[in-house]
Formats: structure tokens, C-alpha cells, sequence
């Protein structure tokens, strides 16, 4: 035949875009298969017998002919909207249904309420499988022209977009919880690693310290502590369970620049009372951005310790360590010294 067209079965689905998951006949028509529009001619006569014998052969259900007919009839006089409706009529009979869907455009470009035109898209559209189209082409059709047949299909049309929609909001719940899970799985990582983090620091501060000059058995110039009268803990053990107590006094630990001033501060002579009968030392100490804080941090929780263990060190004379009443005088107020931190 001058208009015939082959086809195939395929398989669609897509929500979003309206397509069904149930096989639909997609149209193979080429262009050269796709039925003529009109260009020119005025032999409005001729179009309307061929009108006529194209009827009646659909009515006998001889659709390729009628199909000729009917194409012969647009090629004579311009058509109608309703000429270009009934040979998409044929067209959707033929399954020949990009043609078809072609010939409702065009139909409709002459009469945009053609309930006929609109009612054979929607049908197109539904065996394509682009279902929203077809939603939308049939429900305007009803609202122009109400037909039995084509309410069904409407029914059947609405049911199928409603079950595409389920399966979006679906897959867009299941999409939302995989990301909520990442998201935890993400965080319980992060908090796992930052404890990791802390618990090596703790030990590597406690590993490094354990090698510190003058550490061994107490701290020099401290050598008090411990003993009757003394609120300061003996040995290693007290000082250290001090630093590692406070989690920012076993941080400053981690810092290579604090930990050397705090080991030449534990072996210079006189530990850390040393220092404290040294103001312009510790003044320099203090002023270091990395070293002040840590020291200052460290003095604040020994200093009620050292306190204790100057009050109790037996046979220490008025006025501080050593007797010197000078001593006083040139060490620095802890108050007056600017807070680094």
C-alpha cells in the first residue's frame, strides 16, 4: 500500500515521564511512510466524493483504502479539521500511531476544541505508552464532548499515571532513607575516629613523658612532696596524673616546642620552685603564645598543690624558699601576668 507501515513490540517504562511499564506498540513510520498534508489544490468537489468512498470503506472496515481515499481527498482542496481527524481515525486502526498522532496535530492547529481529534491522540498516546499525554488528551476531549468508550479508557489511563506516581514518591522515600543511612554511618565514623584520636593522644603523652630528665623519682626541687605535711603526691605518678587529668594540659603535651621547655623547666635546678625564684625566665616562658598558656594552665591546678607542700616543707624559713626577702619581691604576681590563652 502507497501509506503502509510496519511495526514492532517494545517495552517502556519511565514515572517521570509518564510512560507505562506494560508493552506498547511503538510506530516505525518513516518519512516517507507518513500519510501527505495538503500543499495546494482547490478542487473541493473531488475531495468531498473521495470523503464520501473513504466513509464507506471504513464503515466495511477496508481501513488501507479508506486510508487512500481519504488521502487523496486532503491532496484535492485543503482539509478540514475533521478530514485530518477521520484519517487519524483510520491511521489508529491501522496502528499506525506517530501518523495518527501527526494527523490530530494537525486537525487541532485548524480547531483547537476538535473533542474527535483530541479523543483519537489521547488513544495514540495510551498504546505508545505516554500515558500523561493521553490523561491529558482524553480528560479535554470529556470536557468538550462526553463519550462512553473513551471515559473507560480515561478510568483505565487515570488508574495506571496514579501507579506511577506511587512509584515515584516510592523510590524517592527509598532514595532519602539510603542518604539518612549514609549520612549516620558517616558520622559514627567521624566521632569513632576523633575518640581514636583523643585515646592515642592520652597514651602517647604518657609514653612521652615517661623518659623525662628529673621525672624518675619526683620532681626536682620538689623534693618535699610527698612526705608528712605535703598535700603535693609523691613521685611521678602525682604529677603526671595532674597533666593527663586535664585534656588540654595532655594536648599542650603533644607539642614538641611545650614538652622541651617543660622538660629543661623539670631539670634545671630547682625544678619548678627554680623557676619561680627566676622572674625573668618565667616571664619569657610565659610570654611564648604556645608555651605561656600551657604554663599557665599547669600553675593554676599545682598551685594549691605547692602551696600545701610549702607550708609543710620542714625547716623552710619565713619568707619563702631559701629565706631571701628579696625572693618576694622579684617574682612575678601571678595575677599580672596576661592571660595567653
Amino acid at each position: 500500500a502507497p501509506f503502509g507501515g510496519s511495526w514492532n513490540m517494545e517495552s517502556s517504562m519511565d514515572a517521570t515521564t509518564g510512560t507505562s511499564g506494560k508493552v506498547s506498540e511503538t510506530s516505525t513510520d518513516t518519512k516517507d511512510d507518513l500519510p501527505p498534508l495538503y500543499v495546494s489544490g482547490d478542487d473541493f468537489e473531488k475531495a468531498s466524493n473521495l470523503k464520501m468512498e473513504a466513509s464507506d470503506l471504513k464503515s466495511a472496515g477496508d481501513y488501507k483504502a479508506a486510508l487512500d481515499k481519504y488521502s487523496q481527498a486532503v491532496l484535492a482542496a485543503e482539509p478540514s479539521a475533521l478530514l485530518y481527524a477521520n484519517r487519524a481515525d483510520v491511521l489508529l486502526k491501522l496502528k499506525r500511531y506517530e501518523a495518527c498522532i501527526r494527523d490530530c496535530n494537525e486537525a487541532l492547529k485548524k480547531n483547537p476544541d476538535s473533542a474527535k481529534a483530541l479523543r483519537i491522540r489521547g488513544k495514540a498516546n495510551k498504546m505508545t505508552g505516554s500515558l500523561r499525554e493521553s490523561l491529558k488528551d482524553l480528560s479535554s476531549s470529556q470536557s468538550i464532548d462526553y463519550d462512553d468508550e473513551a471515559a473507560e479508557i480515561l478510568k483505565e489511563v487515570s488508574k495506571q499515571v496514579q501507579e506511577m506516581d506511587h512509584e515515584v514518591v516510592m523510590k524517592k522515600v527509598q532514595e532519602e532513607e539510603k542518604l539518612k543511612k549514609r549520612a549516620e554511618e558517616i558520622k559514627k565514623a567521624r566521632e569513632e575516629a576523633e575518640k581514636e584520636a583523643r585515646e592515642r593522644s592520652a597514651s602517647a603523652a604518657a609514653a612521652g613523658s615517661g623518659g623525662m630528665p628529673g621525672m624518675s623519682g619526683g620532681v626536682p626541687g620538689m623534693g618535699g612532696a610527698g612526705g608528712p605535711g605535703s598535700s603535693m603526691p609523691g613521685g611521678m605518678g602525682g604529677l603526671m596524673s595532674v597533666l593527663l587529668s586535664d585534656p588540654e594540659l595532655a594536648a599542650g603535651m603533644q607539642n614538641p616546642k611545650v614538652m622541651a621547655a617543660f622538660q629543661e623547666l623539670m631539670s634545671s635546678p630547682g625544678g619548678a620552685m627554680g623557676l619561680m625564684s627566676d622572674p625573668s625566665k618565667l616571664q619569657k616562658l610565659m610570654a611564648d603564645p604556645e608555651v605561656g598558656p600551657f604554663l599557665q594552665k599547669l600553675m593554676a591546678k599545682l598551685g594549691p598543690m605547692m602551696g600545701g607542700m610549702m607550708g609543710g616543707a620542714g625547716g623552710m624559713p619565713p619568707g619563702g624558699m631559701g629565706g631571701g626577702a628579696g625572693m618576694d619581691e622579684d617574682m612575678p604576681d601571678l595575677d599580672d601576668i596576661p592571660d595567653l590563652g
